[in-house]
């Protein structure tokens, strides 16, 4: 083989391989679920003349992670890089590394120089502009992301600074500006140090990017005559949700906080359930901040915050007023030298109760109340496992779950008519509300299931849903046959305000259902006769017209732990990794060989029509 084409083809094969791997990186990114995000940095202080090294420990709670992903992300103009500067959300790395640098000369400066270190250990890589936790937790960023990151540190120590940006160059830069009252002290020698006057006062150049290392005052060469445009950090974000822990060359301590949910049927009304979101934290420390977090269409908004009692338990009042599923999580960040602390997810589901007075938007909301559970369309959980078995399991709790009264009465809801009004001719209608009476919607009694179900000679499905019709009247069909039934009807054995915990099996050494306590205590369990034959089992719970049920924990999971190929998605878990980014993945792969095949023949070609030098192929293959 001719040694020209052998080394273009080495080069297209590389590249596509490069291109394969870093495809293989992202889909890693998105498909695991990231939760509480230790790291670890190390930065140098100057103590006289002797440099010592420290290690700075990280934890980052995810749901501060995924907060901030779904913040948005536009940059208009140049001023919009101010909001992505989020110093509360550094003010204990800041606390931390100050710890090392206070008492030494020149602190200010070591400071800063100390954040350039840690900044520069995030591998750099191209990246759209994003908040610094989200650069924290991928652990990639280029030069503007890093000097957002640097800015929000620096500023949370107390320092002046501004971004810099320079758009006179292709690809366009950015590194920062901080302000000291003297010349760099720390510089290398032979290097003169490079400032920006601005509002009276002098911003050193502080270079961000892992590409060298620049001290404060350190210029690349690559900018030495390029325009600074300064941004000032004037608007950022003073308040968060909470922060990450840290702590100085002590690994931080384990934390945990519990959560659950509960009702109080005093506070049941017309239109609202208030429910109660509480738990503990862990060490019980007083004056602790939790903040709750409640996930709706995958969008994360902050409720509140409440502080730690002395028990180490908080509170909070939540008020549910619509049909829709609500996850729900607690985080506590606040507890010194201790990791970050997320909760477990609450999935709840519910609407407004039964109201005595029917206006037009009430009426909708039941209409939609009784669609969604004579059609059975709500799914919390639903996956796929293969393996010799699988198990389905969770917890599961209903509130203010009554019996409503049935009465057949007559409501009046408003509706709009457009009325003409005679002699005006080309006169738009107006608009008037006419009580019509019609029938109060009748909203049917509920069923939830727990369902597993064998697919094949391997495969298991299953699903945690409001019953349709459809499947319900199936599944009565096994219940009526008491002693062959592979379901169970726990509707019997729950109370409202009570967590329980259920377990359905399917595998060839047989078949199982069970519902427990909380604290493991079986309440009943079902195993059918000819389980050898059963392909199908569940646990079944009533589900009355403006209840709340609520679950935690719920999976699916092979029994045959070693071929596990479990992609449950649960209505909490808004991580999960998309099919379609493995088939993009597939394709991608596919691309690489034709593109690689493609260019292979091109080259051939080449060399042999024009005969290229081995500087030349290269140059053409690159």
């Amino acid at each position: 083989m001719d040694k020209r084409f052998a080394c273009g083809m080495l080069l297209i094969l590389i590249l596509g391989l490069t291109w394969t791997s870093s495809l293989n990186s992202a889909l890693s990114i998105t498909s695991k679920t990231i939760e509480n995000l230790d790291r670890k940095f190390t930065f140098e202080v100057q103590y006289g003349h002797f440099p010592a090294t420290h290690t700075l420990y990280v934890s980052i709670p995810n749901t501060l992670y995924e907060y901030y992903n779904c913040q948005g992300h536009a940059v208009i103009s140049d001023n919009n890089y101010a909001k992505y500067v989020t110093p509360s959300v550094f003010t204990s790395i800041a606390e931390s590394i100050q710890k090392a640098t206070n008492n030494t000369a020149y602190s200010d400066e070591q400071f800063a120089n100390a954040v350039l270190d840690i900044v520069r250990q995030i591998p750099y890589n191209k990246s759209d502009v994003k908040y610094p936790v989200e650069t924290l937790v991928e652990n990639t960023g280029d030069c503007d992301v890093l000097s957002i990151l640097a800015a929000s540190i620096m500023q949370a120590g107390g320092l002046d600074v501004v971004l810099f940006h320079y758009t006179d160059i292709s690809p366009s830069h950015m590194n920062i500006g901080v302000y000291l009252p003297h010349k760099p002290v720390y510089r290398s020698w032979w290097i003169n140090p490079v400032s920006v006057e601005y509002n009276n006062r002098t911003y050193w150049v502080a270079e961000t990017t892992s590409q060298g290392q620049w001290k404060v005052g350190e210029k690349p060469g690559l900018l030495a005559n390029s325009k600074t445009y300064i941004i000032p950090l004037n608007s950022t974000q003073r308040s968060a949700p909470g922060q990450i822990s840290s702590s100085l060359d002590t690994p931080l301590l384990p934390s945990n906080i519990s959560i659950t949910l509960s009702s109080n049927n005093a506070s049941l009304t017309d239109n609202k359930h208030l429910l109660i979101v509480s738990g503990a934290i862990t060490p019980a420390l007083p004056n602790q901040t939790v903040s709750m977090y409640l996930i709706q269409n995958n969008y994360v908004q902050v409720l509140e915050k409440a502080t730690t009692d002395q028990n180490g338990t908080y509170s909070f009042n939540w008020s549910l007023t619509m049909i829709s599923t609500y996850q729900i999580q607690t985080s506590c960040s606040d507890i010194s030298n201790c990791e970050t602390s997320d909760s477990d997810i609450i999935t709840a589901f519910g609407s407004s109760p039964p109201a005595i007075y029917y206006d037009s938007e009430t009426y909708g909301s039941l209409a939609a109340l009784a669609s969604i559970l004579n059609t059975g369309t709500k799914e919390f959980l639903k996956g796929n496992v293969s393996g010799t078995g699988a198990a389905l399991s969770g917890e599961f709790i209903l509130l203010d779950n009554n019996q409503p009264e049935i009465q057949n009465e007559m409501v009046n809801v408003p509706q709009i008519e457009h009325i003409f009004i005679p002699g005006r001719r080309f006169s738009p209608p107006i608009e008037i509300a006419i009580p019509r009476e019609i029938p109060k919607p009748v909203i049917p009694t509920g069923q939830v299931g727990f369902m597993l179900q064998q697919d094949g000679d391997s495969n298991y499905s299953a699903s945690v849903r409001i019953l349709g019709d459809q499947d319900t009247s199936q599944i009565a069909a096994q219940l009526n046959n008491e002693a062959d039934t592979a379901f169970m009807n726990a509707s019997q054995i729950t109370r409202n305000n009570t967590w329980y915990k259920i377990t359905a099996t399917l595998s060839e050494n047989g078949t199982n259902s069970a519902i427990s306590e909380e604290n493991g205590t079986i309440l009943n369990n079902v195993t059918p006769r000819n389980d050898a034959s059963t392909t199908e089992t569940g646990v079944l719970v009533t589900y009355y017209p403006g209840a709340v049920i609520a679950f935690r924990n719920l999976k699916v999971e092979t029994l045959d732990k070693a071929e596990s190929q479990a992609n449950s998605t649960q209505a909490s878990d808004h991580n999960a990794a998309s099919p379609m980014l493995y088939g993009e993945f597939i394709v991608s792969v596919v691309a690489v060989f034709v593109l690689t095949a493609a260019a292979a023949t091109l080259i051939r070609k080449k060399l042999r029509k024009n005969r290229l030098s081995d500087a030349d192929s290269v140059s053409f293959s690159a």
